[in-house]
């Protein structure tokens, strides 16, 4: 995954005037971030980029900028301009290179991804997803260069956005992303339906005694044997740009596979009392979605995930494998207690672990 640092783009307040435009450099907590502070992936990122090019006429290439940067990736930007440009294809592109210590992903794996966006881009203009324009191998690394989407990173904390409600943007979103059929996109891999999903994220809570009556409860709150739909499996807001002019943009696919919406649904609110730091962000989140037109959500069956979730990094914590999610055991498993009750009060039960 690759946050955005701040892109350069101007969006709207809903049924407002526009706000400010950041500026054209991108910043990192009010400095430009120059080359010389981007380490050898800028000198990558601008190679695989003339490569890229290279067959195009004659390209310009601008100044290469880090925009962003996660655990799998540095994303680099620049513009190109293509002399001459037949098909219009001059504009900023993105090159992401494979993070210091990180396993780079394989081609495959890009290339799968690139198929999937093909076919969501195919079947709906309701969001802006990336391209692939080429996989480009540097110093024995594969270096994917696209199109940059542009766009200010959604803050799903209410109020944050000028009449930007998050939980509008998300549902949109997911309702959209949920509607795509994803058969035959070679190596979409995931469920059959949303019971055999659910089953699976369960086996997290499976043997550790504190999480025995939050298995139990899951395994008899399984979800009906529906069939499975396309799942982005990451919709935190640093994965949706919003733009005054243009649809949002749905970046970071590496987890879309075929799943329970639920779950879409659950890593957004992550066991949080008050998604979107608002009251009844939950209700407003799955009734938002609903409104879509898609089947509604049940709160019980994002729950269900949440549980999975949050007891996943509490099994992780105490196992000593550093990805609880940065909390102390005894704190997340307050959290999965928290997160047990509003799960039983959702599907009319009471109790506690």
């Amino acid at each position: 995954m690759a946050t955005v640092l701040a892109p350069s783009a101007c969006w709207r307040r809903v049924g407002g005037p526009p706000l400010a435009a950041p500026p054209r450099a991108v910043v990192r907590g009010g400095r430009e971030v120059a080359a010389r502070d981007a380490g050898p992936g800028w000198a990558h990122a601008k190679r695989a980029i003339e490569v890229a090019f290279s067959s195009s006429g004659r390209p310009r290439i601008g100044r290469v900028r880090k925009v962003g940067h996660g655990l799998s990736n540095e994303v680099y930007a620049a513009h190109v301009e293509l002399v001459p440009d037949p098909e219009g294809r001059s504009g900023t592109y993105a090159a992401f290179v494979p993070a210091r210590g990180s396993t780079p992903r394989t081609r495959a794996s890009w290339q799968r991804e690139a198929a999937l966006l093909a076919r969501v881009a195919a079947g709906t203009r309701a969001i802006r997803v990336p391209a692939l324009t080429a996989i480009v191998p540097v110093d024995g690394v594969d270096i994917v260069v696209r199109p940059y989407l542009e766009g200010i990173p959604l803050d799903l904390r209410a109020g944050r956005q000028g009449g930007v409600a998050p939980w509008d943007v998300v549902a949109q979103v997911a309702a959209t992303v949920h509607a795509v059929d994803a058969d035959g996109i070679p190596g979409i891999e995931g469920h059959a339906t949303r019971r055999a999903h659910a089953t699976s994220e369960i086996s997290a809570l499976h043997g550790v005694p504190e999480l025995r009556e939050a298995e139990r409860w899951a395994l008899d709150h399984l979800p009906e044997e529906e069939a499975a739909a396309l799942i982005h499996g990451d919709l935190l807001g640093q994965n949706i740009l919003l733009h005054g002019e243009q649809p949002y943009a749905v970046i970071d696919w590496e987890y879309a596979t075929r799943g329970d919406p639920a779950y879409d649904m659950a890593i957004v609110t992550r066991g949080s009392a008050r998604p979107f730091q608002i009251g009844h962000g939950l209700r407003r989140l799955l009734d938002a979605y609903a409104a879509q037109g898609r089947p509604r959500i049940e709160a019980a069956a994002v729950h269900l995930y949440e549980l999975c979730l949050v007891g996943r990094w509490y099994r992780n914590a105490i196992d000593g494998m550093g990805d609880g999610g940065g909390e102390p055991p005894d704190q997340l498993l307050r959290r999965v207690e928290n997160v047990f009750r509003r799960a039983r009060a959702a599907s009319g039960g009471h109790g506690q672990l």
